[in-house]
């Protein structure tokens, strides 16, 4: 509103040909002089009048036609490329709101680790401004025997043998002072595939870290008293066990003491099995959990169990899963029950493919099965044939990051578990 129009080319043409028809019908009446000397009446000028109409008609119209198509298309062209400028103003006044505006400490840093840009979140966690950041770089505010370990960090970025790099470290502060972040550094590059800028960002876990140190110790603590309290236990069965063989040779012939006795020594066993199953769920947990190779974890823990008449099959390389250090212990147990209790079991397999839900990970022997009325009864603490142990501790060690097992196979066709890991907690390598 308020704004006038830009003529269109039939608003130009019009013009055009009253022009042509005033200057048409000036010369016609000009040379009409010389070839009519005659004085003019209506019959000639009606005819001076339409030659020269019709003649600006087919200027305007026909002559000029291919010159006012070009006009209106290189219109439209500019008209477009106005509104490709205003939008490109747009995103790029939308990234940079983003950028500056973001509570993650972002920069842009060139490919030797300068900072060409800051956003406000990075000087508020540094403690910098802008201006002084500038004058500086990633290693000038990390510790010295972290920061040394960026500039492999950037090479490996820019040789393309890494896509993302993260890791915690200590930022030094303006002030002084050291806090924990999370440095995330990705690499951008042009269209030639040559590196431009780095972007790193920088999140705040100062505050996590210390609350993680605070819990490591607290577990070191319980750890050393749960050992302590554990040696002692197995002492005193130790001395127990030696008394009873003890009364057992003293009353040979006494099949009453005997049978107590024989009891006695079971009770004694099955405390020495939870007292060291102890051991192993006190582990749970008390490290930080990682990113575990499945198909070498695989690997290690099979030689240390007699398969020999046994084909393994580790399934994939290439598959990396977010779970507790103790997930050995998890093919260790599986791999085990197979070769204790399948009866006759020649072939163990681990295969692995993604859901909806997120990653399968499926293992399957070619022993006896598990009965349906058990499939879930297996995985109670204390049920089972031998220990009643295992399965409890695996469902135990996975549930700390999220992972669940189910028992799925047929009685009479084998025993087959799988192991469903959540989206976000596994990586599948390219290669």
């Amino acid at each position: 509103m308020g704004t006038k129009a830009d003529p269109t080319p039939f608003d130009q043409r019009l013009f055009l040909i009253f022009i042509v028809t005033f200057a048409s019908m000036t010369a016609f009446e000009f040379i009409g002089q010389y070839l009519y000397p005659y004085e003019p009446d209506w019959r000639s000028n009606l005819i001076i009048s339409l030659f020269a109409s019709g003649l600006a008609v087919m200027l305007a119209y026909f002559l000029l036609s291919p010159y006012y198509e070009n006009v209106s298309i290189l219109a439209e062209e500019i008209k477009n490329r106005h509104r490709v400028e205003r939008d490109l103003r747009e995103r790029e006044e939308r990234l940079r709101r983003t950028f500056d505006q973001s509570p993650v400490g972002a920069a842009l840093c060139s490919p030797d680790l300068r900072f060409i840009r800051v956003n406000n979140a990075l000087c508020t966690i540094s403690g910098y401004t802008p201006e002084e950041l500038l004058t500086l770089s990633i290693p000038a505010i990390t510790v010295q025997k972290e920061s040394a370990d960026l500039a492999g960090c950037a090479e490996a970025l820019m040789c393309g043998r890494a896509d993302l790099d993260e890791r915690d470290l200590h930022l030094v502060k303006k002030n002084g002072d050291r806090i924990w972040v999370r440095l995330s550094v990705s690499l951008v590059r042009d269209v030639e595939g040559a590196p431009l800028y780095f972007i790193p960002m920088f999140v705040d876990i100062h505050d996590r870290k210390l609350a993680e140190d605070a819990l490591q110790k607290t577990n070191r603590k319980l750890s050393i008293l749960s050992s302590v309290t554990r040696h002692d236990i197995k002492n005193q069965l130790t001395g127990l066990g030696v008394y009873l063989q003890m009364v057992r040779n003293e009353v040979p012939d006494n099949p009453i003491l005997q049978g107590y006795i024989s009891k006695l020594v079971a009770c004694s066993e099955a405390i020495d099995r939870q007292i060291e199953f102890t051991r192993y769920y006190e582990e749970l947990g008390t490290a930080n959990a990682g990113w575990f190779d499945v198909y070498q974890g695989i690997l290690d823990q099979a030689i240390q169990l007699p398969l020999e008449g046994v084909m393994l099959d580790p399934g994939k390389k290439g598959i990396y899963i977010f779970t507790d250090p103790l997930i050995g212990k998890v093919y260790y147990n599986l791999i085990e029950n197979s070769i204790r209790h399948g009866v006759n079991v020649k072939t163990i397999i681990f295969d692995a493919h993604e859901t909806n839900n997120g990653l399968v990970i499926r293992y399957t022997d070619d022993g006896i099965g598990i009965p349906d009325a058990e499939k879930e009864k297996i995985f109670l603490k204390g049920y089972g044939k031998n220990t009643g142990l295992g399965l409890f501790l695996i469902r135990e060690i996975l549930a700390t990051t999220g992972i669940s097992i189910a028992e799925t196979g047929m009685t009479g066709k084998g025993a087959q578990f799988e192991i469903l890991v959540p989206r976000g907690e596994y990586r599948l390598s390219p290669k």
